[in-house]
């Protein structure tokens, strides 16, 4: 006999047996025990909630023939012949194949006929909402006038497509997403009837990675066990490795960094991530339900006790959301959310990580190693004020050279702000422009900023000459360099102009909101 599937070998044969939705199995079986059972039911819900297994038990209770019965017996013929799909009265159909007013007017032309075998003819819609317009309106026809022997059940999980004609002909049930402790309980069950050695928290990470659908749990039980072998004890290790789950510990450093505003230990996270060969939009995944639990601490509500917190990693969290406090760790999770949507439709995946990484930490917080000075602004003022994201002044015409580039080298962050990567402003410029051939300009990196000196001659090349082109107003190829300019061959850069001596609060107050404004910082000015 061939395989079957958990999701197949367990589906529900009785109203009891269906897991999640007691509001739709005490009413339909209500409804069979009162003969109050209409011919039109829309089933809609998330997937994998039961919607076509209910639709299956209902064709069974009412065909069995000991019934109509509350609890089809599953043992005689009827019964036997829908839990096979053998059942010639019980029919199946998908809509998103058979979805145009051809089929329909087939399925019309058949419906009137008598039961062949059964009690009742039962027709199940799946994907209704698939229908086009023109089936869905032939449709309604049978709906208004069926047939006594007929009775038509339509499964959807996008009920909001579902014309209003057709949805007023029919008695509605919402399935729900199922809880993830019944998932467990489920799952717990299968593993014992299949003699499989499985611990708690893998069974709650399966559960919590099925989001609410019992099939995929099922499913997913099945392919963990396919990984781990039936003799193998099955720890939460082994579902981590299947689905791509980011280890815990890894999840809780993430935080502690953003925690300490370690911008260096943050890119080093997506380093560790892309050399292991992990999924980072998993990871991103996973890194917004942390600080969802970090949320909930610090609102002082209770963690899900699914969540499964040791007592050790539960303090650690709990001084983490201290730590962050609730307002921050909400700008988090909107952060992470919004990566999370881009990602999906980005070619630069880890770029995009780590610059939502670097955007959860702010700026007046963030450690790194300090920049080497970059080259002086010309006594022609200081860097133009940003208040909002702008494209900056054209440099000018004629030939570039390296003294323009020296000249305006400090607008380059205003350039980064305008398309969106402000946060690698400070990696970036720890490089000092030091010679142009061409459209070839050479940075100088010091050697205290390798990771600087890494970062823009790699990740964030593409980007800096993206930058570039824009203010220079032509194509600009970048040559990264570490440590001191070997004697001769290269500029030096532009001398350091004299300090500037303020001598008044505003002239402070002003020269603080210029770099704050730059580099989107924020800070309180304290008075003496």
């Amino acid at each position: 006999m061939a395989y079957q599937p958990f999701a197949l070998k367990y589906r529900p044969q009785r109203f009891e047996e269906i897991v999640g939705q007691p509001h739709i199995s005490q009413t339909l079986q209500n409804a069979v025990a009162e003969g109050r059972i209409v011919h039109g039911y829309l089933f809609a819900g998330p997937r994998g909630t039961g919607k076509t297994s209910t639709a299956r038990v209902f064709a069974k209770a009412i065909n069995c023939e000991q019934g109509p019965t509350l609890e089809p017996c599953g043992e005689c013929d009827s019964c036997v012949a829908i839990q096979k799909g053998n059942a010639l009265d019980v029919i199946e159909i998908d809509a998103a194949s058979n979805r145009g007013i051809d089929e329909i007017r087939e399925l019309r032309e058949r419906i009137p006929y008598a039961p062949g075998e059964l009690r009742y003819k039962v027709y199940i819609l799946d994907e209704a909402h698939q229908l086009t317009d023109a089936a869905a309106n032939a449709f309604l026809k049978t709906l208004e006038e069926p047939p006594a022997h007929s009775f038509f059940i339509l499964c959807t999980t996008e009920a909001h497509k579902i014309i209003p004609t057709i949805m007023s002909r029919c008695q509605r049930f919402d399935f729900r997403a199922i809880p993830v402790g019944l998932i467990i309980e489920q799952l717990r069950k299968i593993a014992e009837q299949e003699e499989i050695e499985i611990d708690e928290a893998a069974l709650r990470a399966i559960a919590v990675a099925a989001t609410g659908a019992m099939r995929d749990g099922e499913s997913i039980l099945d392919q963990v066990i396919a990984y781990a072998g039936r003799d193998e004890p099955i720890d939460v290790d082994v579902v981590r490795a299947v689905l791509g789950i980011t280890e815990e510990a890894l999840l809780a450093r993430t935080a502690q960094l953003v925690v300490d505003g370690d911008m260096s230990g943050l890119f080093g996270v997506v380093d560790e991530l892309v050399d292991g060969g992990k999924d980072v939009v998993q990871f991103v995944v996973d890194l917004t339900e942390y600080f969802r639990n970090l949320l909930r601490m610090a609102m002082q509500a209770d963690v899900p006790a699914w969540a499964g917190l040791e007592e050790e990693a539960a303090g650690q969290r709990q001084q983490q959301a201290a730590q962050l406090g609730a307002e921050r760790i909400l700008e988090i999770i909107h952060r992470l959310s919004q990566a999370r949507d881009q990602l999906r439709y980005s070619n630069q995946q880890p770029l995009l990580v780590e610059v939502t990484l670097a955007q959860l930490v702010p700026a007046a917080q963030v450690k790194t190693a300090q920049p080497s000075p970059p080259a002086a602004v010309p006594a022609a003022g200081p860097p133009p004020v940003v208040h909002e994201p702008q494209a900056a002044p054209a440099v000018g015409e004629g030939p570039l050279t390296l003294e323009i580039v020296q000249q305006h080298w400090q607008r380059l962050p205003v350039e980064l702000k305008r398309s969106g990567n402000m946060p690698i402003a400070p990696i970036v410029m720890a490089g000092n422009p030091v010679a142009l051939d061409g459209d070839k300009l050479v940075l100088r990196f010091d050697e205290t900023n390798q990771f600087h000196y890494n970062r823009t001659r790699s990740q964030y090349r593409d980007v800096v000459e993206a930058a570039l082109q824009e203010l220079f107003g032509q194509p600009l190829q970048i040559e990264c360099r570490l440590g001191s300019a070997p004697a001769g061959g290269e500029a030096e850069p532009a001398p350091a102009a004299a300090p500037t001596v303020l001598t008044g609060s505003d002239d402070t107050e002003q020269a603080v909101k210029r770099t704050l404004q730059l580099f989107e910082g924020s800070r309180e000015i304290t008075e003496e």
